[in-house]
């Protein structure tokens, strides 16, 4: 086998107020599955687009196999990225989206049906079932991450990177992804992965590199797999006090109020009858192909946590859908809002009554890279058009201050990292002091560190009296603080009492 050696040598890349990578310097090869690590903001997914081409950096250099890159001007051949939000031709089939990206030499001459014989042995090789004349904007979730990864392994790879791959995957595809990976590191495919998910990423990468505030801190060696989490965060991190994991007694608060951590042999019991804000009755769905949901029941109170965990692809972005009004698909059953049935939900009605909302598409739904982060937070403010700009500015410059985030309003929402966005999202629904809050996958993308600080905001607006809904999928990892857990598995909800 023919190895190959990607060298990223002092790479800087300077934003308006923030340097994103500062002097970041890392070898990769082929053969080996290579995890990039590092907090929110550490420069990861900087790095990455950098490498595939995306973006040129301030300064620092670049070589494969000894020859310097130019990474500026489209991405390098052998080198491609599968990305958190793959950016597909919509109205184009699978088949059509993989012959745009293909590597055009080895289509010559182009035959239709050879390709998508190509593409269908791509398919088996990797153990993953796709219907190749399906349009993406007809995909789900899951098939349209397979979507993207088959049209960069269409273009034959040397090096494949993949920024947070399995948040859209249940656990069977998951564990089936893993072992493809695994077969084609072993089949000499360098593989660059970027992942929140500590367990997962030290079950299955070779080597990791941690990166912190835009410098590579340490390449660890993870060989036999034996490196441990506590080994990772206490490089990643600078202050250990962030790293200690909660525990009940810890983040213990007056009976009623916020939520506390649960044990695997507790419950928390509310003490108090609390106001039900939502309640959601016996809600089914019909979808021809769908995991449907079915008879889908629970109730969040004034000042409670409510979580509800499930695949992907069970029912959590069904009943995603259903409670913010994002494209709801026909449904039975009933949904009150302060003991009010609504007829049908829209965001502006809930929005009307009170409701702060996280979709899980944060970058398309509840933000978009189009926006500044002035326009991202704007829209929450007090002040009436534009005769309180300028206080509506100094608004936006003290949120954004108040999460010590280093960016200017001005600069595009593109600029912010995963976890910088999250905060500023959360940071704006809070703002209006909600009755309810509906969030969709907030812990996706997100480090440790911010995890616990996710859980604090979520817990003192409980402590004001917010009833909060959180929807996650079953990858996500690291939320500890609720008052009711469910489960939604096949379509059915089940309290989970066991816990």
């Amino acid at each position: 086998m023919n190895l190959h050696e990607l060298c990223c040598t002092d790479i800087c890349m300077h934003f308006t107020l923030k340097k994103a990578l500062d002097g970041a310097t890392v070898q990769f090869k082929t053969g080996s599955i290579h995890a990039l690590l590092g907090e929110n903001g550490a420069g990861k997914s900087t790095l990455a687009h950098i490498i595939s081409g995306l973006l040129k950096p301030t300064s620092g250099s670049i070589t494969y196999d000894g020859v310097p890159l130019y990474c500026g001007n489209g991405a390098k051949p052998g080198i491609f990225m599968v990305h958190q939000n793959p950016k597909l031709a919509e109205d184009f089939s699978v088949w059509q989206n993989a012959l745009l990206a293909a590597e055009k030499s080895s289509l010559k001459p182009y035959k239709k049906q050879a390709f998508i014989k190509q593409l269908e042995q791509i398919c088996a090789n990797w153990n993953f079932q796709l219907n190749l004349n399906k349009k993406i904007n007809s995909l789900n979730d899951s098939e349209r991450f397979y979507a993207a990864l088959l049209c960069r392994l269409a273009g034959k790879p040397d090096f494949l990177i993949l920024d947070e791959p399995t948040a859209v995957l249940d656990a069977a595809q998951r564990a089936t992804f893993f072992a493809s990976l695994k077969k084609a590191s072993a089949e000499n495919l360098g593989v660059i992965y970027i992942s929140h998910n500590l367990e997962e990423t030290l079950k299955l990468c070779d080597t990791i590199s941690i990166l912190r505030k835009g410098v590579c801190k340490a390449t660890l060696d993870n060989s036999d797999y034996k490196i441990s989490e506590s080994d990772v965060l206490h490089i990643m991190f600078d202050d250990d006090a962030a790293l200690k994991k909660p525990t009940p007694a810890a983040q213990s608060v007056p009976a009623g109020q916020a939520a506390r951590s649960i044990q695997p042999d507790r419950a928390l019991k509310i003490e108090e009858p609390k106001q039900t804000v939502l309640a959601v009755k016996a809600l089914t769905t019909s979808i021809k192909n769908k995991k449907n949901l079915n008879g889908v029941s629970f109730e969040c109170g004034a000042g409670e946590i409510t979580v509800i965990k499930g695949e992907k692809n069970g029912g959590i972005a069904l009943l995603e859908n259903i409670l913010t009004g994002i494209n709801p698909p026909e449904y039975s059953g009933c949904i009150e809002l302060f003991g009010e049935k609504l007829k049908k939900i829209t965001p502006a009605l809930l929005r009307k009554n009170g409701t702060g909302i996280v979709s899980s598409k944060k970058y398309l739904v509840s933000s978009n890279p189009n926006l500044t982060v002035k326009e991202l937070l704007m829209p929450f403010l007090a002040g009436d058009g534009f005769s309180n700009c300028k206080k509506d500015a100094e608004a936006v410059q003290s949120m954004i201050d108040a999460e010590k985030i280093d960016i200017s309003a001005d600069e595009p929402v593109s600029n912010l990292s995963g976890g910088m966005l999250q905060r500023l999202i959360l940071a704006r629904e809070l703002s209006v002091k909600p009755k309810l809050l509906i969030l969709a996958e907030p812990v996706y993308g997100l480090d440790y560190k911010t995890v616990r600080y996710l859980e604090d905001r979520l817990s003192a607006a409980a402590s004001a009296g917010t009833a909060v809904v959180v929807l996650m999928a079953d990858a996500d990892d690291g939320f500890s603080k609720w008052n009711c857990l469910y489960e939604i598995k096949d379509g059915q909800i089940h309290k989970r009492n066991d816990l």
